[in-house]
């Protein structure tokens, strides 16, 4: 059992046959995982006392929900890990469940990564930067942010406004001469000595309290700076407290000012409907309403509400750093206290989870149960429209069954050059990216020869999926005419899976212009391809799974291109043999590590020198040679 270094853990085996067997698990907090005769993870639970909790699933059927008595019909056998407290365990539980992914939990799958706006304040000038994480660097984050786009406008407008540098690296490798941003106006230059210190932190102390919703105690500051600038006759000075001024009114007029008080909460609205969960998470910040992020997925079995919503706090919250002072729910999770008590802890500070029965955050709870709700119908209107589709092409295309699984197939190269194939699926219609997979073409070759690529991509593939026994996809699409669809029906024929899988392609018709409406659909034992309607819903949906392989392929190959090329830079270095040239690219993962790496470091390498270093250097365009060694 992988405890994931977690201290003063406990496992052992139970037979569930045997009933008294439960006396042996302990009367402390931990972890308990059911296992199939497989020995695959059913389910990943959390408890203040193990014995009694594990017990309860197997004690009596009355009022079992049916998803826990088919689990309980798997179970083979039982594992637990011993925590100090039940906060641990919480901690403990949702490292597991990511691990093992269990059939019976709730899967949270990450959906888009929300920008931040990262405050530089562990630097004497700081500056802002966007990013994608939140770190424990000492650093100052807001957000998150609706988008990259509108969080662009706001750094753009701190810019303008407040004159805080968004430059990268030290302030001490600028100057004002090659700023862009000092010319624009929109920094005082502060890396000359334009600038001074104390001048900058008024402009860092003003920009923090916009971030922050201390609206009115920065333009009454502001109001009274334009004043005193006008009365010692500093016009030009006054009139740009104005325009700023100015600029500050007209941001948040456009913020929607949810409450009078400065606030941050993560309003969290909940939704469950044929058997799909739905969750819409409002992002308020300072008071404002600043985004908000949808997750669904479905349930497998009958899991209760309240059961619901505390998986999806703990793995949502789990992976977060940023956590807000109230979050408002729809539901009273039964661990309630230790969710509450567990966000504390992440957070340093008191984290509130409120269940609200009336008032402004009741109305904006309803309003996000409500999105949550329309994402549930968004969905199920889109699973009808494909499966409407999906029945369409099986028809049309005659195929052997229902498609519930598509993948398709595509090589790319140049020339000859980084010769590379790739594979994506779909399933019931939309990207499936856990079956993703990319292929650097094998069989030795003069020539590219797309029919033998196409050959070997889709052996190799099916192959595998053969031998462990994994689904198989119910049609290949092959991006290619007539001769890359033979090669995969070879394929097929050889390892006897022509009755199970169909088989496609499609390419371009003879003498088109290249355009998407010429695309026609090719089939085994039909000498005329298949012509679907322009608008119709299947042929679109071929055509971007089509797109969506030919996407995948290409950046693969621009990568291999790049590596290849990193690879031969090096290539030209005297006394730099291909062994040692492969030993520091494993070692430093390309040029790039290379270059970087200190000459103590590349002296590591088995094979090489002073000379070897120094010759390096001079080859990558570095002036320094190993310090005490001559060339």
């Amino acid at each position: 059992m992988k405890t994931l270094n977690f201290k003063e853990t406990k496992f052992a085996i139970l037979s569930t046959s045997n009933r008294d067997s439960f006396k042996l698990l302990p009367l402390k907090p931990g972890i308990y995982i059911f296992r199939n005769s497989e020995a695959k993870v059913l389910y990943i639970g959390k408890a203040s006392k193990l014995r009694s909790r594990v017990r309860s699933y197997f004690s009596s059927n009355h009022g079992r929900s049916p998803w826990i008595s088919k689990m309980v019909e798997d179970i083979a056998e039982i594992s637990y890990i011993v925590t100090f407290d039940e906060v641990e365990a919480l901690v403990l539980e949702n490292n597991f469940i990511k691990e093992y992914k269990p059939l019976y939990n709730i899967q949270l799958r990450d959906g888009k990564s929300f920008p931040y706006l990262k405050f530089t304040t562990s630097e004497d000038f700081p500056r802002l930067m966007i990013v994608r994480r939140v770190l424990d660097d000492n650093n100052l984050y807001f957000g998150p942010f609706p988008s990259t786009s509108s969080l662009r406008r706001t750094v753009k407008f701190l810019q303008k406004t407040f004159y805080v540098r968004s430059c990268t690296g030290g302030i001490e490798d600028k100057t004002s001469e090659r700023c862009i941003y000092f010319q624009m106006k929109s920094c005082f230059g502060p890396c000359d000595g334009l600038q001074t210190k104390v001048e900058y932190d008024i402009c860092v102390k003003n920009t923090i309290d916009f971030l922050k919703g201390k609206d009115r105690e920065l333009i009454k500051r502001l109001r009274e700076e334009m004043e005193v600038c006008s009365e010692e006759m500093r016009f030009e000075k006054a009139a740009s407290i104005r325009d700023n001024l100015k600029s500050i009114e007209y941001v948040l007029q456009n913020h929607k000012v949810l409450y009078s008080k400065n606030c941050d909460q993560d309003i969290i609205g909940f939704y469950e409907k044929s058997n799909r969960a739905s969750f819409r998470i409002f992002y308020v910040r300072g008071g404002r309403l600043l985004g908000d992020q949808n997750f669904s997925f479905k349930v497998q079995n009958q899991i209760s509400k309240k059961e619901l919503i505390s998986g999806f706090v703990k793995q949502y919250y789990n992976k977060q750093n940023l956590i807000p002072q109230e979050i408002l729910l729809s539901d009273l999770p039964e661990d309630i206290n230790i969710l509450s008590k567990w966000l504390s802890l992440k957070k340093g500070k008191r984290v509130e989870i409120q269940i609200p029965k009336k008032g402004t955050k009741y109305k904006l709870l309803k309003m996000a149960c409500l999105n949550a709700l329309e994402e549930i119908e968004s969905k199920e209107n889109e699973e009808s429209l494909l499966r409407n589709t999906l029945e369409e092409i099986e028809s049309k295309l005659k195929l052997k069954k229902y498609p519930e699984r598509i993948e398709a197939f595509d090589v790319s190269n140049l020339q000859g050059n980084s010769i590379v194939g790739a594979s994506v699926a779909f399933k019931n219609g939309l990207p499936f990216h856990d079956d993703y997979r990319r292929y650097r073409i094998r069989y030795p070759m003069n020539k590219p020869d797309d029919f033998l690529s196409i050959k070997e991509i889709v052996y190799r593939r099916l192959k595998r999926l053969k031998n462990e026994g994994k689904l198989l996809p119910d049609l290949l699409l092959i991006d290619g005419g007539k001769g890359q669809l033979n090669a995969a029906l070879e394929v097929l024929k050889k390892l006897n899976l022509v009755s199970l899988i169909s088989v496609c392609s499609i390419s371009k018709a003879r003498g088109s212009d290249n355009r998407t409406d010429s695309d026609v659909i090719y089939i085994p034992e039909e000498k005329t391809p298949i012509k679907l309607n322009n608008d119709s819903d299947e042929k679109h949906l071929i055509q971007r799974i089509r797109d969506e392989v030919h996407r995948f392929a290409i950046t693969y190959h621009r990568k291999e291109r790049k590596r290849k090329n990193f690879e031969n830079s090096l290539s030209d270095v005297k006394g730099l043999g291909p062994k040692k040239r492969r030993a520091l690219i494993k070692k430093f993962n390309g040029v790039m590590g290379v270059s970087s790496a200190t000459d103590e470091e590349l002296l590591e390498v088995e094979g090489i020198n002073a000379q070897l270093v120094n010759a390096i250097r001079d080859h990558l365009g570095e002036s320094k040679t190993l310090s005490g060694l001559s060339k």
